[in-house]
């Protein structure tokens, strides 16, 4: 980021974020609240596991991107579902939301200047936006959400998968 900003300006960084997936926190994160860039969280919701509309029967045609993420095969598939299940419980007992408005609400709540992105297909995709507003998450609940993840998601499965695959030196 340092090389682009040497020639060109940069406003905003677009890195996935969410739940989930949290490797940029280690760099990206820090450098966009350091610069004080806007960041561009996408896949809020995980490419729909934050939705919760997935079950453990819920299956993806050969062509969705989702079916060559382990998050959504077995085994790892039934720990993400049993960390969604949970989080809902917590948004509902806590909140009185969803899981969809957690996620969401997490999102915006980790940094200002933080925008949550996801894909919404149809207009009723939209719909949670209204939920997600006038409320936040505070430490406490944070710390929460952290300790529900974390028994429930042995293995934590980040969105390497979508890299192009490393080539070798010729």
């Amino acid at each position: 980021m340092d090389a682009f900003r040497a020639v060109a300006p940069l406003h905003a960084v677009q890195p996935p974020y969410n739940l989930f997936e949290r490797a940029v926190e280690a760099d990206v994160f820090r450098y966009a609240r350091k610069q004080g860039l806007a960041m561009l969280a996408y896949g809020s919701l995980c490419r729909g596991l934050l939705s919760g509309r997935m079950h453990p029967d819920t299956k993806f045609p050969a062509n969705d991107l989702r079916s060559n993420d382990p998050k959504f095969r077995p085994p790892h598939f039934a720990e993400y579902l049993a960390a969604v299940a949970a989080l809902d419980k917590f948004a509902q007992e806590h909140f009185n939301k969803r899981v969809i408005h957690l996620a969401l609400r997490w999102v915006l709540d980790r940094a200002p200047n933080t925008i949550a992105l996801w894909g919404a297909r149809h207009p009723a995709q939209l719909d949670p936006v209204g939920d997600v507003l006038g409320w936040t998450i505070d430490a406490g609940a944070m710390a929460e959400i952290d300790r529900i993840i974390a028994q429930h998601v042995r293995t934590a499965i980040g969105p390497e998968f979508m890299a192009p695959p490393e080539q070798a030196a010729a």
